[in-house]
């Protein structure tokens, strides 16, 4: 789907990798990763009803492993001012804010958060980061913040 997102839009510049990120690949670095990670969706609530009753705080804490660990081989992945836009379609800080606080505390001074201004509301969590939330943007919940690689 994001290969004919980026036809569509016109874009023609982009590699579109699908890989297991327990397995990096040989000498390549990238520019700009996107990391759409796995959440517990909490950001779809209104038309996954059902959500309510299948997330548990288990659940909460072993998909913020994952993220992490994903967070982790991302930047790895990047070049020496490479950026990474991490995502979620969740609303809770556990998966979102906590996440990327947690990478810029054990990366200190090699990743750096680059503030976002627009066009949704910065958290209040993360100076810097983004929030959507379906009762202020008219869209489902979620979060994103851009990382920077330096070195």
């Amino acid at each position: 789907r994001l290969k004919e997102f980026l036809r569509c839009a016109g874009v023609w510049n982009v590699e579109v990798v699908h890989m297991d990120s327990t397995i990096p690949p040989l000498n390549t670095r990238f520019d700009a990763i996107l990391l759409d990670a796995p959440c517990t969706g909490t950001g779809t609530i209104a038309k996954n009803h059902e959500l309510r009753w299948r997330i548990g705080p288990n659940d909460i804490m072993a998909l913020q492993k994952l993220q992490l660990e994903l967070l982790e081989a991302g930047i790895r992945l990047l070049r020496c001012g490479g950026r990474l836009l991490y995502t979620v379609c969740s609303v809770f800080v556990d998966e979102g804010e906590a996440v990327v606080a947690k990478i810029l505390e054990r990366w200190h001074g090699r990743v750096e958060l680059i503030e976002l201004r627009e066009p949704y509301t910065s958290s209040k969590f993360l100076y810097g980061a983004m929030r959507a939330w379906p009762h202020k943007h008219g869209t489902i919940g979620f979060f994103y913040a851009l990382l920077e690689k330096k070195c």
